[in-house]
């Protein structure tokens, strides 16, 4: 019998999967530097050689593990083209993450910020990667606040895309903040950061 095609796909996308995970669990358990690759193959259950059939050096395969987190945080936090993909539902999603006490790559926390940024000043291609994932997360908001707009439940009177650079800005420092481990008042930056975007007027009901 020929082996069926899309099973040997399927396969290897589970592989790969699989070399990711172990190396997400890695990174987070040991930081960036140290787990070899013989140890995240031996924890994924595969050989070297299973690895290089997917990854070029250890650089392309950080930057798969950074691609497969930030996109899934992406697609958590800030909707797409959803009915909710709206600036406020966007921010809730965000302060509710932090409140319930999630990290930025995952629930369990499987890396942190400062890890990123950290590999970001050591590796090109991860600097790149992580500059491109920022810049579709700011696409994200500007889409949603624009879709705010829309709905009226953004202030109309100032520019989108500065906005959602803004909000990036302020959520990456929040993150890290967070993982330093200071004490937020998370609820009361959600509201603070909702009046601050909400429609004209609505900074100026407490007085």
């Amino acid at each position: 019998m020929k082996n069926n095609p899309r099973s040997r796909d399927a396969t290897k996308q589970e592989t790969r999967a699989a070399l990711i995970q172990a190396g997400l669990l890695e990174f987070f358990e040991r930081g960036l530097d140290v787990p070899s690759l013989d140890a995240i193959c031996a924890r994924a259950g595969f050989t070297r050689g299973a690895f290089y059939v997917h990854f070029r050096d250890r650089d392309e395969f950080v930057v798969a593990v950074m691609d497969t987190v930030l996109g899934a945080f992406l697609d958590v936090i800030i909707a797409t083209d959803s009915a909710d993909a709206d600036l406020a539902q966007t921010i809730l999603r965000f302060a509710s993450a932090l409140i319930d006490g999630n990290s930025l790559l995952g629930e369990q926390g499987e890396m942190r910020l400062h890890q990123l940024l950290d590999a970001c000043a050591r590796s090109e291609p991860i600097r790149r990667q992580i500059i491109a994932t920022i810049g579709e997360g700011i696409r994200r908001v500007e889409r949603a606040a624009t879709n705010g707009q829309v709905a009226k439940t953004v202030r109309g009177d100032v520019e989108s895309a500065p906005l959602a650079a803004v909000l990036v800005a302020l959520a990456l420092g929040l993150l890290q903040m967070f993982e330093f481990g200071m004490k937020l008042e998370l609820q009361e930056i959600r509201a603070t950061v909702l009046r601050l975007v909400g429609p004209t007027g609505s900074t100026r009901r407490k007085t």
